[in-house]
């Protein structure tokens, strides 16, 4: 019957259709459809949009029926129907009418008075109704698709859209804090609009673009040019339609929006009414998103034209070994370009690569080069190997090479594929295959004829489905992989499964998978898998314990810890520590319900009447009814777990009915034989942050200080009790290593606690002294506070001690480092003092140390003698006795003095001096050393400038006074390597201590020399007038003592030029005088041994020592852990008649050292054949020791250079004659080569000499002062910068050698033991701090800043 209507009758359906469409679209789910609908047709007319809606609301883009097929390529799928909208046919007709004036508008009268006539064409509208498919509907060629909603996929497409609305707005749009709940508003007003601040980008926009529709709709203006004035809901009704509809067309988030209230909206308005409001909503959302598309492309345009500009890309052209490269900045290319211009390069082209690029529109920039000193950091996009002519995409090899790291999940599959004769590997991770259908995968690949495929493994995987990933191969990705395989197939042995491997290897590949890229395990946590796996040999529990402990170390929870706890208990709880279930396996014997053991713990359980068997390699068992067969046992023995359960059960029963803890550790503490117990963490989950932690952790995480005040008895549970005489050790470090082997490797039979580990405390009762020992990463930490708290005597545990001895007072008390002392005269005046570095022993033990040092007598280098220092040591003698004084008051008295001195000192500095300040500069400028040609004010007024600078950058309350050069440069005194000391005096509330740090945090440096700025207040340090008299003191000291030197050296000289000259003109004589003062058999030489050289009372000395041998094995016998300051082997030379202190004394070896040098100064000693063959022993037992030995250094480079002249000459007689005119001038000139490390010319010699030698004899030679040229060889540039710079996976080059350097240096520095400083140089510190009143922790902070920096 359709098929039959006219045009008439299908424009009529159509528009009932409408009508009943128009009463129905009112309500809520209707309405939102319809706008949806409205927002992908927004050019169409409100009837077609709603037709559309009615009948496929779905529908996203409509096109007829041959205009899919002409346009597109597309065509109608068959059976689809049609959907029905109204296409415009208009059409004309000619009519007559009455002529009107175009001037006057009025009807024009012809000469009869009636109106002229006219014949008009006019326009009749009309509409047919037409078909149209959506694409849904049809199929062909791809279209592409909409991108409105990928446009909000980031942060960059919300600004944009907000730019874009900004930009179509006709007023002005602004952020603000709006009172009360409204999100936003149109001020019509004041033509603007206001958007709440600080909302979500979606709300944001869908705000904005509401208040846009109010503005465009509902202002003045169009309320005028109307002349119609819409109601608020009407207003509202509008403006949220047309937000809805753009935000539905952009992708934007419209689920909050609902239209519940569109059905009492448009209750009782009239059709019209009705389709004007839609049309208008259709009419200005279609403005509004046509605007904001060609916004949004303007947008992209810019966008696109910027990006353009601003491509960049890093290339590094290099050889194989980087020893010639070039870094490039390329601008104008992105890496994709650049790597398809470098690979159409032709042979001409790669004879200059920067031209060639620029050829192709780029803009090349050399960074650097292999000659370049530094210059920075770059991260690489493509490199080219000159050499072999390989191009390599940096990002694509930094992405395979993150891919390869990415986590290995538990369901991945790894195979590793080994070529013939394993010259070539790959490890894939396949991802998608469960491992049975991987291992059946393999199986039949081995299976396959040589004739059936071609070898292709990752052919005929990816061919079967499998998804691959690459995780390392022997071409240079990760080559360092350890093994994780679960099958490895090599092309000559075959296929392998890992469950074929041992239960400690399929330990060991569990860990790997689960560390690949993410490492986490502590080494005690790989011991415990791997041992868990040998003893208790089930695989899957392995990797249980492993994931678990993996899953609690990346989470950072402390559940770890008992996770294991709980699998050493496990193993604990077996019966032999010695052997592992794993182990009984592969012996041969399987029955799971046996436990084994080793022979000696076979006899032991048999001893206690447990029923115990004989095992066999074929799976059988022997009854053991006589210990002689399990000792002429070969194998393993066993005992039923049953059996061993029922007498664990057992000992565990009468250890409670025994003995209880308190017993236990009364007998530990006060017995009368020697003991030792082991202490445990107790199981308490608020103690796992101390659990398997060592000293230097819990230091490191704050939990404890240096005195190891949180390890409290109260935490710690007694699990062990032993005797002493049980364990072979001479010494306590001895007796403690013993403790630690056998509750690691051979428990008792009666301990239940895990093996001894990192955490755990052993207490000794020796000689009826207490100690406990801390069991930490490396060795044993000594606890004396533990010990007190654990004997009930925390009221002994002392911080702060004083004595009185002679006529002269000591004070100590604790600090950070250990213990800071000082030592005072009898009017209470400070004299000298210093820090102790060494926290683990107690405050009493400190005294003693530093009374034992001061009783003991000073050694002069000068005069090598020993003397009394008589200022410092006053009438304290070996003899003197210390009495305890009260440490408060002593400190007050001490205080009191340093104010008064201070006060005194600056009063009478004011008085006599002043012009300070100015006499100072005038000095300095007489005797100033220009740097460059900057004179001292010139560095003066670039500090200035610096420091002003500085507080201005960090807002400091700072005003500079005034800026003076100071230190050894500003008296012309300074060495080569002396810094550059700066004064500044200023005012303000910043502490000195801060401002000094700020200024230092980048060093300055000034004609290459480093700026070391002191800052200084009156208030503090004291002002510029009193602080340069004590600096010019200083200087004056330091002339002196320079000028001293400078004469000892002059007279030392004259004195060997004096002594050469007598042996050579009375050698007999000087042989005769020679025996008459020192005869060889009166001389009697020993060896020493300290650990700290330069204060032998601190730590252990050893003398005495009758060989060098003996002290090689004392010193390497010094346990580390306990050292003190430097450790040192010497040698003491005694002439028999003499008394002691005349003895020559003089330190070997000295730390890193060998120090030979420092004999030259000492003749006696160092012609000695004893100290010469010690010498030589040193050498040979220490070969990682530097030797300071100029004088032979400089002998051998002598030799060498006549051998290699020698070596000339007998090559061609002839020509060295003819090219040499001066052999002792031509051997100097070598030797110079050789000492610079210039040596280049003279290995070309001797390499060409090999090769084109005349005889054997001459090649050997050349061959062996080859050998000996390389110890002068420099390092190269290029190794440094591979060791340094060069990180192939980072794609990181940075060419920053001497930064790294310096850095280096400085951290040897800090990292050095810091010897005892003297207390008179930090006199000036401590009496400021009693002139301001300081308490004890200010000064702690202070040292944050180092007071006597030089001068």
């Amino acid at each position: 019957m359709a098929d039959n209507q006219t045009e008439k009758q299908k424009v009529q359906e159509l528009t009932d259709k409408l009508e009943r469409g128009l009463t129905e679209l009112f309500n809520s789910d209707s309405y939102k459809s319809y706008l949806s609908t409205m927002s992908k047709f927004h050019n169409y007319s409100f009837n077609n949009t709603l037709l559309i809606a009615m009948q496929k609301p779905e529908a996203s883009m409509v096109a007829g029926y041959n205009a899919w097929q002409k346009n597109f390529g597309r065509h109608v799928n068959k059976g689809e129907k049609a959907i029905r909208i109204l296409a415009p046919v208009p059409y004309k007709i000619k009519e007559e009418r009455e002529k009107v004036d175009p001037v006057t508008q009025e009807i024009m009268i012809d000469r009869d008075g009636n109106p002229q006539k006219e014949e008009v064409e006019i326009t009749i509208p009309a509409f047919r109704a037409v078909s149209v498919f959506d694409v849904s509907q049809t199929d062909g060629k791809p279209i592409p698709e909409l991108e409105a909603k990928e446009l909000l996929s980031d942060v960059e497409g919300y600004q944009d859209m907000i730019h874009a609305v900004e930009a179509v707005s006709p007023v002005p749009i602004e952020m603000e804090e709006i009172a009360g709940e409204s999100k936003g508003y149109f001020d019509r007003e004041a033509r603007r609009i206001a958007v709440q601040e600080n909302m979500s980008e979606s709300q944001t926009l869908k705000t904005m673009i509401h208040e846009v529709a109010h503005s465009k709709l509902h202002n003045k203006e169009v309320e005028q040019e109307e002349q119609a004035r819409k109601d608020r809901n009407t207003k509202e009704v509008e403006a949220e339609s047309i937000a809805y509809t753009v935000c539905q067309h952009f992708g934007v988030d419209t689920s909050e929006y609902s239209f519940g209230y569109i059905a009492g909206w448009s209750s009782g308005r009239d059709t019209k009414e009705l389709k004007s409001s839609m049309d208008t909503i259709r009419r200005t959302a279609s403005e509004l998103i046509t605007g904001i598309e060609e916004q949004l492309e303007e947008i992209r345009r810019d966008r696109e034209v910027s990006q353009e500009q601003t491509k960049e890309s890093i290339l590094l052209i290099q050889n194989a070994d980087l020893s010639e490269f070039s870094l490039l900045d390329v601008y104008g290319m992105d890496r994709q370009e650049l790597m398809q211009a470098l690979s159409a390069m032709t042979e001409n082209d790669k004879l200059s690569i920067p031209a060639y690029l620029e050829s192709k529109g780029a803009w090349v920039t050399e960074i650097g080069n292999q000659d370049t000193r530094e210059y920075g950091e770059y991260h690489l996009d493509v490199r080219y190997n000159t050499d072999t002519e390989e191009l390599f995409d940096m990002k694509e090899r930094k992405a395979i090479y993150d891919k390869a790291m990415e986590p290995i999940n538990a369901n991945d599959v790894i195979v590793k594929f080994v070529s013939a004769f394993e010259s070539e590997w790959e490890i894939l991770k396949i991802t998608n295959l469960s491992r049975e259908d991987v291992g059946n995968l393999l199986k039949d690949m081995t299976a396959l004829d040589e004739t059936a495929w071609d070898g292709d493994y990752l052919a005929y995987l990816t061919g079967r489905g499998a998804e691959i990933t690459l995780l390392a191969s022997s071409t240079g990705l990760n080559t360092d992989i350890l093994d994780l395989w679960d099958f490895e197939y090599d092309f000559d042995a075959g296929l392998t499964d890992a469950v074929e491997l041992s239960a400690m290897q399929q330990a060991e590949h569990i860990i790997h998978r689960l560390e690949h890229g993410q490492p986490a395990f502590s080494d005690d946590e790989r011991n415990l898998i791997v041992n868990y796996a040998y003893k208790l040999s089930n695989v899957e529990k392995t990797r249980e314990l492993a994931e678990h402990i993996y899953a609690q170390e990346v989470d950072g929870n402390q559940d770890v810890a008992l996770a294991m706890v709980d699998a050493q208990a496990e193993i604990d709880a077996l019966p032999d520590s010695m052997v592992g279930i794993s182990e009984m396996q592969e012996y041969g014997y399987t029955w799971n319900e046996m436990l084994p053991l080793t022979q000696e713990r076979a006899l032991e359980l048999f001893d206690h009447d447990l029923p115990v068997y004989l095992l066999h390699t074929d799976g059988s068992e022997t009854t053991v009814s006589d210990r002689k067969q399990i000792i002429e046992h070969d194998g393993i023995c066993g005992i039923e777990k049953g059996d061993w359960q029922n007498e664990r059960k057992l000992l565990m029963m009468q250890e409670k009915l025994t003995e209880s803890n308190s017993n236990r550790e009364a007998q530990l503490l006060y017995g009368n034989t020697d003991k030792y117990g082991i202490y445990q963490l107790k199981d308490n989950p608020e103690l796992d942050k101390f659990r398997f932690e060592g000293t230097e952790s819990l230091k490191r995480m704050g939990i404890t200080k240096d005195n190891f005040d949180a390890v409290l008895p109260e935490n710690y549970k007694l699990v062990y009790l032993g005797e002493l005489s049980e364990l072979e050790g001479q010494t306590q470090s001895e007796t403690l290593e013993a403790i630690y082997t056998k509750f690691n490797i051979d428990h008792p039979a009666d301990y239940k606690a895990h093996s001894l580990s990192v955490s755990d405390i052993v207490v000794l009762h020796e000689n009826g002294e207490n100690s406990a020992h801390f069991v930490d990463s490396f060795g044993f930490t000594e606890l004396p506070k533990f010990m007190l708290t654990l004997e009930d005597k925390e009221n002994e545990i002392e911080t702060e001690l004083a004595v009185h001895i002679a006529d002269r007072y000591i004070l100590v008390h604790e600090c950070d480092e250990g213990y800071d002392y000082s030592i005072l005269n009898e009017q209470y005046h400070l004299l000298d003092g210093g820090v102790y570095d060494n926290p683990d022993i107690t405050i009493r033990r400190a005294m003693d140390m530093v009374i034992a040092d001061l009783k003991e007598p000073r050694f002069s280098v000068v005069t090598e003698q020993y003397y009394r220092d008589e200022y410092l040591q006053g009438e304290v003698y070996a003899g003197s006795e210390a009495e305890i004084v009260n440490f408060k008051e002593l400190s007050e008295k001490a205080e009191e003095v340093e104010q008064a001195d201070l006060e005194a000192k600056q009063a009478e500095l004011r008085e006599n001096n002043p012009d300070v300040v100015a006499d100072f500069r005038a000095k300095t400028e007489e005797l100033f050393h220009s740097l460059d040609g900057q004179s001292a004010d010139d560095i003066e007024k670039t500090v200035y400038a610096y420091v002003q600078s500085q507080i201005d950058e960090y807002g400091l309350d700072a005003e500079i006074v005034d800026v003076v050069v100071a230190g050894s440069r500003c008296r012309g005194i300074e060495q080569e390597n002396s810094d550059l000391d700066v004064v500044v005096e200023y005012t303000g509330s910043t502490r000195e201590d801060d401002l000094f740090n700020m200024l230092h945090e980048d060093s300055i440096y000034i004609a290459g020399i480093q700026v070391d700025i002191n800052p200084i207040t009156e208030g503090r340090t004291g002002t510029l007038e009193t602080y340069l008299p004590e600096v010019e003191t200083y200087l004056q000291e330091k002339a002196q003592q320079q000028q001293v030197n400078n004469q000892l050296v002059t007279q030392g000289r004259e004195v060997v030029q004096e002594q050469n000259a007598l042996v050579s003109e009375e050698k007999v004589l000087s042989e005769l005088e020679k025996e008459l003062v020192i005869e060889p058999e009166t001389v009697h030489i020993t060896f020493t041994v300290a650990e700290c050289g330069e204060f032998h009372g601190i730590g252990a000395y050893y003398e005495d020592i009758p060989t060098i041998e003996d002290a090689i094995r004392i010193y390497r016998e010094m346990d580390p852990a306990r050292l003190n300051g430097v450790p040192a082997i010497g040698v003491n030379l005694h002439v028999e008649g003499t008394d002691c202190l005349e003895d020559d004394q003089v330190d070997l070896l000295t730390g890193k050292t060998i120090d030979v040098d420092f004999l030259n100064y000492m003749p006696d000693v160092r012609d000695h054949p004893s100290v010469q063959d010690a010498i030589k022993k040193l050498v040979e037992a220490f070969p990682e020791k530097e030797v300071n030995d100029r004088e032979t250094k400089e002998q051998k480079i002598q030799t060498l250079a006549g051998d290699l002249d020698r070596l000339s000459y007998d090559m061609d007689p002839y020509e060295y004659s003819d090219t040499v005119s001066d052999q002792e001038a031509q051997v100097q000139r070598i030797a110079e080569d050789i000492r610079n490390g210039n040596i280049g010319h003279l290995q070309n010699f001797l390499q060409t000499s090999i090769e084109e030698g005349t005889d054997e004899n001459s090649e050997q030679r050349a061959k062996e002062l080859l050998a000996k040229l390389t110890e002068y060889k420099p390092l190269a540039k290029i190794e440094e910068m591979e060791e340094q710079n060069y990180n192939m996976i980072d794609n990181v080059l940075n060419n920053g050698v001497e930064k790294f350097n310096r850095e280096e240096e400085k951290k040897e520095q800090q990292e050095k033991p810091q010897a005892r400083s003297s207390l008179k140089k930090r006199l000036t510190a401590k009496q400021k701090e009693a002139a301001q009143g300081n308490n004890k922790d200010t000064k702690e902070q202070e040292k944050s800043k180092n007071p006597h920096r030089e001068m």
